[in-house]
């Protein structure tokens, strides 16, 4: 049940819709929420002091206006702000901005210098993320692949790619803040600064940056560390600064982000990367082995190439310990040698089928198979179902009807809702979190 002015709180917003530039509404005003009306007063809720700042300085007028429009005359405004914690020692997980006055001072770009454009090996299923990543190299002024988005599997050359971009900017452009983070090491810096009073400092500095590479934006999970993303995002976007994401999965198969993120994720350009095919298998075991100073007769790299198809980690991996006993047993490296090394190294793929999932999700949490497709609503049956779910899309990818079909015919938004769900879940509760890994592992071990 709506609690009383909730109504007039969202006449108010359709009002500041219509009386303030987009990119302002959506930034500032839409993370505000209604929290109470009593009497004349009130009680709006901000995510943060610096959101409140800026509403306070920059369109307070609009809002007021707005609320006397809706509320009428009388109408006095008050904020809730979630409090932080007493400031602590500054902590080592951050490398603050200095004051703004004070020339910006050269910083840890966080880049891999063993990733660059001159170890990236071109091929087919990464031809046009790599013309595009170039394009920005050279040219960063450029905002027209602003966003560049970046997906594909795990371990086909996302992250290297991001940090050869970086590692461009920064020797070609020593001026340029270039930062790169994982989304980890983000969220740790947000909670960070929040413990320790230190948010404004963290939202200065990130906003301070030229070109922000972010890696793994899909495990960007918590609500108001993406919050503060959206508005570091719309910071940087809005001042042409370029931000360049990696991703497992492209934007539109992206769950537990919000759709306003998700949207701005396609305002540039999208990119993917496949798994390297023979060609490219064969040119980068070539690159590997030459820059490792290693000699391997064609016959084996076509036998490595033929029966290692996963991603660039397995065929360097394959390369080093190949080497390793090169070096240990003084031996030729032949075929039969090559695939010793490969049977111990690479995990032979196998199918896993909806009923393993299944039928692996029963035994973890206790429910019966049975009970996952019915229409039960208790909730170890429900926490199953959303394990099941989120399990069906990470192992199989299917698509949200199929995954539907599989849990006893329930429609597509059920399914979204789900993997919502299952993803919330996993970015707060432990146990939870480690019951799926322990399910994901046995599938990926059948």
């Amino acid at each position: 049940m709506e609690q009383p002015g909730t109504d007039r709180w969202n006449a108010c917003l359709d009002i500041l819709r219509a009386s303030l530039p987009p990119a302002t509404f959506n930034t500032w005003i839409t993370p505000l929420w209604f929290v109470s009306l009593k009497g004349s007063d009130l009680t709006v809720g901000a995510p943060n002091k610096y959101v409140h700042d800026f509403i306070e300085e920059h369109c307070i007028s609009q809002l007021r206006a707005a609320l006397v429009q809706a509320f009428g005359p009388g109408i006095r405004l008050l904020y809730s702000i979630p409090k932080e914690e007493d400031a602590a020692p500054k902590s080592h997980l951050l490398d603050l901005a200095a004051p703004q006055e004070k020339p910006r001072p050269r910083f840890n770009p966080n880049l891999n210098r063993n990733y660059s454009f001159d170890n990236f090996v071109e091929g087919a299923s990464n031809k046009l993320a790599l013309t595009v990543a170039k394009a920005i190299a050279r040219n960063p002024d450029q905002v027209t692949f602003n966003p560049f988005f970046i997906y594909g599997p795990s371990g086909v050359g996302k992250t290297h790619l991001a940090n050869a971009i970086g590692q461009a900017l920064h020797q070609d452009f020593p001026d340029r803040r270039v930062l790169f983070v994982p989304v980890h090491l983000f969220q740790a810096q947000y909670t960070e600064a929040v413990r320790t009073g230190k948010f404004n400092d963290f939202m200065a500095f990130y906003q301070s940056i030229d070109t922000l590479i972010i890696d793994d934006i899909q495990e960007l999970t918590t609500p108001k560390t993406q919050q503060t993303f959206f508005h570091i995002f719309n910071h940087l976007h809005q001042n042409q600064r370029h931000i360049v994401i990696t991703s497992d999965r492209a934007p539109a198969q992206l769950q537990g982000l919000e759709d306003r993120m998700l949207t701005r994720f396609k305002w540039g350009m999208t990119a993917e990367i496949l798994r390297p095919d023979m060609q490219l298998r064969k040119d980068i075991l070539r690159a590997k082995t030459y820059r490792d100073g290693l000699t391997l007769d064609d016959t084996v790299l076509d036998y490595i190439a033929q029966n290692v198809t996963g991603s660039v980690r397995e065929l360097e991996g394959v390369v080093n310990s190949l080497m390793a006993f090169s070096i240990t047993l003084g031996g030729e490296i032949d075929c039969q040698l090559a695939a010793s090394v490969i049977s111990k190294t690479v995990n032979a793929p196998t199918e896993v089928t909806v009923n393993d999932v299944l039928v692996a999700v029963a035994k973890q949490t206790g429910v019966t198979r049975r009970d996952i497709g019915s229409k039960s609503r208790r909730a170890p049956v429900v926490a199953a179902r959303h394990m099941a779910a989120y399990l069906l899309k990470k192992h199989l990818d299917l698509r949200y009807t199929d995954i539907g079909e599989a849990l006893g015919g329930r429609d597509h938004s059920t399914v979204l809702h789900a993997l919502r769900q299952a993803d919330a879940r996993l970015a707060t509760d432990e146990a939870w979190r480690k019951s799926i890994e322990e399910v994901g592992a046995r599938l990926s071990g059948r």
